[in-house]
């Protein structure tokens, strides 16, 4: 199997015409929803080019040079830059910031620096430009009394901008990972009670070999027995039929009773188990952006399959958790006779939120590589990222 992430495959007929439909009609609605966002932010920033415009205006209308005036008309234009580069949008605006013509547009670009995920060091350079922006024409100062008041209209103009935006920033940070938090939670209490489910399903399968199969099993000798001492044919074969239905009731019981031990009991052994054709649907539903390039054999065993499947997810798990923000790559090739398979998560780049981890998923994974002859290694780099690598001989 070869997954480089083509579209245009063809699809079978049936049930798969709908949900091309259904495919369709998602990403309809998908698409409006993106526009009606882009046609809200254009003009949230069209309200906020009025605004500063307006703010501005006297002091523009007022201005003794006309470049004092362009330079407030740019510094004004320049918010519509503020989304996208927000660093051209300050830039615009520290001139008529100088000359005292518009002081809305710098505060807007500073709090947009604040409120971006653009580095510390640059918002705190941004706002030490714009206070000597701002002192410049009262320096160098009669007195120092006289220093006080221009000083704290600078901090208050330069530095609380960029602190509330960067306040607000961490906030909405946190709300989000709160809220991966209460996920997390809410996965642990589903994954308790599948855990109380399988313990009762392991009950049960006793029960049907200790009590049930161990009664059938009884039945079936006695209706041997019953057909060796029979005196007429018709009694015989009475006993035959028992003893027949007997042997498949019990074969079917045993059939149940590994169903229901299989795993702990969990309800995905009574599924489908997964298989390679299944990883591109995986990498899709992961959430998180994901290069991938598997070229493996649609033939490989079963279990191969299982393993391969198994160790991508575990992967993308541990990048969920572990590389938060970052682009994770995943391969599978077959070399020297063994199949690899890597989940190559990078270091992260968003802030990760502190979760407890059991580590039962990786050495599932490794006694998997073990049953196949393989070997499974997890390394962390001294960068933060990580390396989730497969191996085992076909």
């Amino acid at each position: 199997m070869r997954v480089i992430r083509r579209a245009g495959a063809a699809r079978p007929s049936g049930r798969a015409g709908d949900a091309d439909a259904e495919d369709a009609a998602g990403d309809g609605r998908a698409g409006a929803g993106i526009a009606a966002e882009r046609i809200r932010a254009v003009l949230v920033d069209l309200l906020i080019v009025g605004i500063a415009v307006t703010a501005s205006y006297p002091f523009i209308s007022s201005a003794e040079s006309p470049w004092d005036a362009v330079a407030g008309v740019v510094a004004c234009l320049g918010l519509l830059l503020r989304r996208r580069w927000a660093w051209l949008s300050l830039a615009a605006a520290i001139p008529a910031f100088y000359v005292g013509i518009a002081y809305v547009p710098l505060v807007v670009a500073l709090f947009d620096m604040g409120l971006s995920r653009t580095a510390r060091w640059r918002v705190a350079v941004s706002s030490g430009a714009a206070a000597v922006a701002y002192l410049a024409p009262v320096w160098p100062p009669a007195d120092l009394p006289s220093l006080v008041e221009p000083l704290v209209e600078a901090t208050l103009y330069t530095v609380g901008p960029a602190l509330l935006g960067a306040f607000l920033r961490e906030r909405r940070t946190t709300a989000a990972q709160l809220r991966e938090l209460r996920e997390a939670q809410s996965l642990g209490q589903r994954q308790a009670a599948q855990v109380a489910l399988a313990r009762e399903r392991a009950v049960l399968a006793r029960e049907m070999h200790d009590v049930v199969s161990h009664q059938v099993s009884l039945i079936a000798v006695q209706a041997g027995a019953m057909q060796m001492g029979a005196a007429d044919e018709r009694s015989r074969e009475a006993a035959r039929t028992i003893r027949g239905l007997s042997t498949v009731t019990l074969e079917e019981l045993r059939g149940m009773v590994e169903v229901l031990r299989a795993a702990g009991g969990d309800r995905r052994e009574l599924a489908p188990q997964p298989t390679l054709a299944d990883v591109p649907a995986l990498v899709a539903a992961s959430g998180i952006q994901v290069e991938t390039a598997v070229d493996l054999p649609d033939d490989l065993p079963a279990a191969a399959q299982r393993a391969v499947y198994r160790t991508v997810q575990e992967g993308l798990t541990n990048a969920r958790k572990h590389a938060t923000g970052a682009v994770v790559r995943v391969t599978g090739r077959l070399d020297a006779g063994h199949v690899v398979v890597e989940v190559d998560a990078g270091a992260p780049t968003l802030p990760l939120l502190d979760l407890p981890s059991g580590r039962h998923g990786l050495t599932g994974l490794r006694e998997r590589a073990q049953l196949l002859g393989g070997t499974l290694s997890a390394e962390t780099r001294p960068d933060g990222s990580h390396l989730l690598r497969l191996r085992f001989p076909l």
